[in-house]
């Protein structure tokens, strides 16, 4: 009895909803399609996501584009991302690491000893052996440590990390 009343409900039920479901099956398909179709179009194929002369993508947004000075990663990043959240502000900076203006960023960082490893916070000519660049990749760093900015789970966005890694290549100038 109970296995014949459970038949005659599913037999209900898919009379009734079935082709409201595949009316919902339908359009969630023909929604997918056009979002596709939307976001392929988006995009230009230059790699700068549509964003205008002088400006790079950056984790969905066109920002201005960084250049590699110090002057410029300060403005665009390092006040931006480091600072901002009191981290590494003038006032009690994280591993005396004080990034708040352009003279204590290339105090702090410059051909400096990094407190959590050995080597350098920044090794002029060579990012490859600065600790910022490991903090900010998230990789080779200091046990108990995190990934900078440490706010921000996926971290700085390619075109910000690229930019820091060509200053410190040209032999971080102060500019």
């Amino acid at each position: 009895m109970l296995l014949a009343a459970a038949k005659n409900l599913y037999a209900r039920w898919r009379r009734n909803y079935t082709p409201l479901m595949k009316k919902f099956a339908l359009g969630l398909s023909l929604l997918c399609s056009v979002g596709l179709w939307v976001v392929g179009c988006g995009d230009s194929g230059s790699g700068d996501g549509g964003c205008e002369s002088g400006q790079v993508l950056c984790d969905g947004v066109c920002i201005d584009e960084i250049q590699p000075t110090l002057t410029s990663i300060q403005t665009g990043i390092l006040e931006v991302s480091c600072t901002a959240s009191s981290c590494h502000d003038a006032d009690l900076p994280a591993e005396m690491l004080d990034l708040s203006s352009r003279s204590a960023s290339e105090t702090s960082l410059i051909d400096v000893a990094a407190e959590q490893v050995g080597g350098n916070r920044v090794t002029s000519g060579d990012s490859s052996a600065s600790y910022l660049m490991n903090k900010l990749l998230g990789v080779d760093m200091a046990l108990g440590t995190t990934r900078m900015p440490q706010l921000d789970p996926d971290g700085l966005c390619t075109p910000k990390i690229d930019v820091i890694r060509e200053w410190i290549d040209a032999g971080a100038p102060i500019n």
